[in-house]
């Protein structure tokens, strides 16, 4: 046999050997097979599940119906929206009819071609369901083998009170498993991983309504007992703009949907707890410089025209009056009477966002891993420009992706589109105080690990690195 041949016959057999060898494609390697291991040894730790904003349903306990959670509720213009009130002395007393009755696992959308369905945290349970082998429940009432626990709340309002909901919600899990000393995973999304902090220092107690800000607070790590662990996926540690971008131009979930104007997101107190860090320079001028801009003190509020103090809300306000007056009440009256109760209101929820976060400084007290997105570039900061006394705040690039911005260039950071990286490790700005940056480092270093993979914020649950580094943490002893 001649060398060529010989040579020829070898790779034909490496090529015949490999054909023989390589997977075939029904191979299942999919993640309920991969931990079918775990999923059949059974020695799952139980699992609280904490949502964050949005990701309840709420429905107004009078009449019945759906203002959160169902396409219906967010095109049609319903009798009771989601504002709260805010005339009222303290921000517990600034309740409506809106109640939570279940997380948003799915909801109906319409579709080009008819009714739909789209899964918010369905995903997340159904996959922690098959490949872990998890049993969820839901509501108030529990029975024997249900190991994950999805919590709900009303996202609308102060995390302390979710706090409060969480202890019951612990009790009534208690009471019908008969868990006396059980400990659970935190598992905490987003806001979630806030109420989940708070709850570990203070259990259901309130620490922070009506008190100063610096008020000195002790912890006395109540909610210890009840947790082993804490899991926080795409948690702001450290804030996200995005809250002052709600708070400031609105929300809309979808084009089809209804818009919720700033009054609105300016009437929930959780939307104030997630602005970025006390102290944090968070405005940018032209140039890219830190301007000096206390976004926690109520008068630059209304200087810069933030949320219901922009020209265009005022205007919004005063249409509103001319609509629903009487003949014998003055508008004039009733606009200054509205606007003072917005400043009242401003300074109170300001005041309790302040001292909420000042509650929950430094490490959690057990031990944290942290899971995070961060390959979209994320909003760290705010643009301002003044002319002639008129402020802009901008949320975006004044241009073209492909001209040199510098103000766009300081806006941007790494992170999930909400939450920046260093957020989401509780690190604050570069430019922050020394103080600041100190203690960010402090609650970085005392996280037991963290992870990072390519989701966006709201979509998370469709990234399958996510989902895989879940699996992994959660199936760790």
């Amino acid at each position: 046999m001649s060398r060529a041949l010989l040579l020829l016959t070898i790779c034909l057999l490496m090529v015949a050997g490999a054909c023989q060898f390589s997977p075939s494609e029904d191979t299942d390697i999919a993640p309920p097979h991969e931990y079918q291991l775990e999923r059949r040894q059974g020695q799952r730790q139980p699992v609280i599940l904490i949502p964050g904003t949005l990701g309840s349903r709420l429905f107004n306990n009078e009449n019945g119906e759906i203002a959160w959670g169902s396409f219906s509720a967010t095109i049609s213009e319903l009798r009771d929206g989601l504002d709260l009130p805010i005339d009222r002395p303290t921000l517990r007393e600034n309740a409506d009819n809106l109640r939570a009755y279940r997380v948003l696992d799915r909801a109906e959308i319409l579709l080009s071609e008819g009714q739909g369905e789209v899964s918010f945290y369905a995903q997340l349970i159904d996959f922690m369901s098959t490949t872990l082998g998890y049993l969820p429940a839901y509501g108030k009432r529990f029975h024997r083998g249900h190991d994950l626990f999805v919590f709900f709340y009303d996202w609308r309002r102060s995390n302390v009170e979710a706090a409060v909901q969480l202890k019951e919600f612990i009790d009534n899990i208690r009471r019908d498993l008969r868990l006396r000393d059980e400990k659970f995973t935190f598992l905490a999304i987003s806001n979630g991983g806030l109420i989940a902090r708070y709850y570990l220092r203070y259990g259901g107690k309130d620490v922070v309504s009506n008190k100063p800000v610096d008020e000195p607070v002790q912890p006395d790590w109540a909610g210890l007992k009840d947790c082993r662990r804490l899991i926080c996926i795409g948690t702001p540690h450290a804030g996200t703009i995005d809250a002052l971008h709600l708070i400031h131009d609105g929300y809309s979930p979808n084009l089809l949907s209804r818009r919720y104007p700033p009054s609105t997101i300016f009437s929930f107190p959780a939307a104030f707890e997630l602005l970025p860090e006390p102290g944090e320079p968070v405005f940018v001028g032209e140039g890219g410089e830190s301007l000096d801009v206390d976004l926690w003190k109520p008068e630059a509020w209304e200087k810069y025209g933030l949320s219901v103090f922009n020209d265009s809300e005022q205007d919004r306000l005063k249409s509103e009056i001319i609509q629903n007056i009487q003949p014998d009440e003055d508008r004039e009256a009733q606009f200054e009477l509205k606007m003072a109760q917005r400043r009242t209101y401003l300074r109170l929820v300001l005041t309790h966002a302040r001292r909420l976060r000042r509650s929950i400084e430094g490490p959690t007290g057990v031990p944290t891993s942290v899971i995070l997105g961060v390959n979209t570039p994320t909003l760290a900061r705010v643009g301002l420009i003044g002319t002639d006394g008129d402020y802009e705040l901008l949320f975006r690039p004044r241009f073209p992706t492909r001209r040199f911005d510098p103000m766009a260039d300081a806006m941007y950071a790494s992170g999930d589109g909400i939450v920046t990286r260093r957020s989401g490790l509780g690190l604050m700005l570069p430019q922050s105080p020394a103080a600041l940056l100190k203690r960010g480092e402090e609650f970085r270093n005392s996280l037991d690990e963290w992870a990072f993979t390519p989701f966006t914020h709201r979509e998370m649950f469709d990234d399958e690195l996510l989902r895989l580094t879940l699996a992994e943490t959660l199936s760790r002893p």
